[in-house]
């Protein structure tokens, strides 16, 4: 090889990439590029979706657990009929904030019913419904007895006075005193009734006294969405004295809907499911012996890439399309009402 040529390949093979061959590699690069981005904004946006429609289920999973265990416990009142309870002589019967007509706090003959939110105000004690949605009123005992004694120590002595276990009765409590015939609602300031053997409540046994009135409040601030909660019957020290207040319980149910079975024949079997307005026109509270919960959960921020167009069918009544870009998770449970059945199996 001459000098010249050597001097040819030299100046070749120095000379690195034309600007076209620069410009196909940027390409390239560019290419690879945007479709790893593209894979991980497709990743990110799976899992965002996966994320969210999990965390929706389990937060619809809880206000079905929630008010499901609620429902479960309607009407038990310690063994004793709630239109056989009556109000103790000394009974603070002021309550704040209390609720109004069947829905007053010690109103046990309506011990479980249901009303439709028309607008924010319901019951005269919630003020930030969201309207059209359902409000459940449930009324009864802590499965949670206190005793005159051990009842599992035959050989305990006896006073007649609810005292065991010993420091759990409390001054900021309302209790039913009951047994099998009758019941009285106190103050744990009252004084206590006998249950002594041969005394009107022989043998009676104290519970803790609830009320949950459940139902979808209001968004309480920019972005938080609607949320599942319930007014419960509870010390207030600022009023010393017991009030109904609000307890928040799941962010983001948007709806609340019920079925209700009911005994129409007095069988004990339910042979009618409905809605409340159905119910309440039949006047078959008492009847009731099944629920059927709806719950529509919302996420709490909106995805612009994605859009729900979806209707949501809750009982009998079709939500939607919604048209917007919140996902939802619509869930269902049917839930037994153990005591009304065998009160009405039993012919009470």
């Amino acid at each position: 090889m001459s000098q010249l040529t050597q001097k040819i390949v030299q100046r070749k093979s120095a000379a690195g990439f034309s600007l076209i061959e620069l410009m196909i590699s940027i390409l390239l690069g560019l290419i690879i590029i945007s479709g790893a981005v593209s894979v991980y904004l497709g990743t990110k946006r799976s899992f965002n979706e996966a994320d969210q429609v999990a965390t929706l289920s389990e937060n619809g999973r809880f206000a079905l657990q929630l008010m499901s265990n609620s429902v479960r416990h309607i009407n038990f009142f310690g063994g004793a009929f709630p239109a056989d309870i009556r109000m103790g002589s000394s009974l603070d019967t002021s309550v704040a904030d209390n609720c109004s007509g069947d829905a007053s706090a010690y109103d046990t003959a309506n011990s479980m019913f249901a009303v439709r939110a028309t607008s924010a105000s319901v019951l005269n004690c919630i003020t930030d419904a969201v309207p059209n949605t359902d409000v459940l009123v449930i009324k009864g005992v802590e499965p949670d007895p206190l005793y005159d004694a051990d009842p599992d120590d035959p050989n305990a002595p006896r006073d007649g006075q609810i005292s065991f276990p010993a420091g759990a009765w409390s001054n900021q409590e309302v209790y039913v005193v009951a047994n099998t015939e009758a019941g009285v609602i106190i103050d744990g300031a009252d004084t206590k009734p006998d249950v002594l053997v041969g005394s009107e409540f022989a043998l009676g046994v104290a519970w803790p006294y609830r009320l949950f009135i459940y139902y979808v409040r209001q968004e309480q601030s920019p972005g938080a969405g609607p949320t599942l909660s319930r007014k419960v019957l509870t010390w207030r020290p600022s009023a010393s004295s017991m009030a109904v207040e609000t307890q928040d319980l799941v962010q983001g149910v948007e709806d609340l809907r019920f079925l209700f079975g009911y005994d129409a024949a007095g069988s004990g079997n339910v042979n009618t499911m409905t809605n409340l307005d159905a119910v309440t026109t039949a006047g078959a509270w008492d009847e009731v012996t099944s629920v059927q919960v709806f719950v529509l959960v919302r996420s709490d921020v909106s995805d612009p890439n994605y859009q729900n167009e979806k209707t949501y069918q809750l009982g009998d009544l079709a939500v939607g399309p919604m048209n917007d870009n919140f996902r939802r998770v619509l869930l269902h449970s049917q839930v037994v009402m153990r005591n009304p059945r065998l009160l009405l199996r039993g012919g009470a």
